[in-house]
């Protein structure tokens, strides 16, 4: 049998950078792992339309938290259509969706209101990334689409993007697609897959975007894979 390994942990100081960038005693190191954790939970829950797609945190003291995201919707988050946050500063909206963040630390500390908690906070729009596919493939499969009309509407999709956001491609080099479970309510489970281009797993230096995501259909859970390879670079990262 195959021994799998996961795409992106397999590239950390490679092709991926951490997610999370901060040292910690053995005292505190599990509870910034699960404040992180509980962060990038309640942020996907709340703002789900927004289509994150990587949430990068950062920590100089206990008090100083500075989180990147990269989404696809800024409107729902920041109410513009800016590619860059330094532009939305000042709006209401930024600053409300600033303390929310804020009162979810507080929240998940079970402490009062502290001044001294800092969170400073970038929004950058994405291209098309595996996160905004599944996305994508996930909400029409819970709309009972037979999964071959996915694959063509996905298709038609992302070309409609690359033609009206004027994207290198919207594709990337490659990209493989694999849906698992009961397609179409079938009896028997089995697997579905699409691929384009090339997509090489193996070579640590290809900068390959991975997502998974389960569907939540009447006739049961479909999982759902998305592997896109962006480029192939030399650049690495300081673990």
């Amino acid at each position: 049998m195959g021994q799998k390994v996961h795409p992106l942990g397999f590239r950390v100081g490679i092709t991926q950078p951490h997610l999370s960038q901060w040292y910690a005693s053995k005292r505190y190191y599990s509870q910034y792992v699960l404040e992180d954790n509980f962060i990038r939970t309640i942020l996907l829950k709340k703002y789900k339309r927004a289509n994150f797609s990587k949430i990068h945190i950062s920590r100089k003291t206990d008090d100083h938290f500075e989180i990147v995201i990269h989404a696809q919707n800024l409107g729902i988050l920041i109410g513009t259509k800016s590619e860059k946050s330094e532009k939305s500063e000042k709006s209401e909206k930024f600053k409300l969706f600033q303390k929310q963040i804020k009162e979810f630390i507080f929240h998940y500390r079970q402490s009062e209101w502290n001044s001294k908690l800092r969170v400073v906070l970038h929004i950058f729009r994405c291209k098309t990334s595996a996160s905004s596919i599944a996305d994508f493939i996930v909400e029409h499969l819970e709309r009972r689409v037979p999964y071959k009309v996915v694959f063509n509407l996905l298709k038609k999709h992302l070309q409609r993007q690359e033609r009206q956001e004027h994207f290198d491609s919207a594709l990337g080099i490659g990209m493989k697609i694999q849906i698992s479970g009961r397609l179409n309510g079938a009896e028997i489970a089995r697997q579905a897959s699409i691929r384009e281009g090339r997509l090489p797993l193996q070579t640590l230096q290809a900068h390959i975007d991975y997502h998974f995501q389960q569907a939540y259909t009447m006739y049961g859970i479909l999982g759902v894979k998305v592997w896109v390879l962006k480029n192939v670079t030399t650049k690495t990262y300081k673990i």
